[in-house]
């Protein structure tokens, strides 16, 4: 007498797999998103940090922030971060008077960041990000926390 082994998954088997496979694949998608926006975020964070210090080994050169502009070589050499790439964040550098400036970084639009809100950064260390924010309200109490 010959015996015939079952070879292979049913098709219920299957299909409770997959659906594993989908519930998994939904919770783990929005996480997994939200995980690549912030880290863009902090890495914009990061390099206006860098820009700070180049602002400042500036006014040591020159005597004020005067004449600095976010396209100098010497301090970012363009407007957009990262430089090669898909843009995520444009940077405006503003110098309002000798003595001070505002470092914006806004989300491109058709970027992962778009609707992220805006992250600001001024000379006296002030630092401002709220999700969804197009605007800066830098304080003293104000921080990249998103609070």
């Amino acid at each position: 007498m010959v015996k015939h082994f079952k070879q292979g998954f049913t098709l219920i088997e299957i299909l409770i797999a997959v659906a594993i496979v989908g519930i998994l694949a939904v919770i783990a998608y929005p996480s997994y998103t939200q995980y690549v926006i912030k880290t863009k975020r902090v890495d914009a964070q990061s390099k206006m940090m860098e820009i700070s210090q180049k602002l400042i080994q500036y006014k040591a050169a020159n005597g004020n922030f005067t004449g600095a502009t976010i396209t100098d070589n010497n301090i970012y050499g363009s407007n957009t971060f990262p430089q090669t790439g898909d843009t995520t964040y444009t940077f405006t550098l503003n110098i309002p008077n000798a003595n001070s400036w505002t470092l914006t970084a806004e989300p491109a639009n058709s970027s992962t960041q778009d609707g992220n809100g805006w992250i600001c950064l001024n000379n006296q260390g002030q630092k401002y990000w709220v999700k969804g924010s197009t605007t800066c309200v830098l304080s003293a109490t104000s921080n990249w926390d998103g609070r």
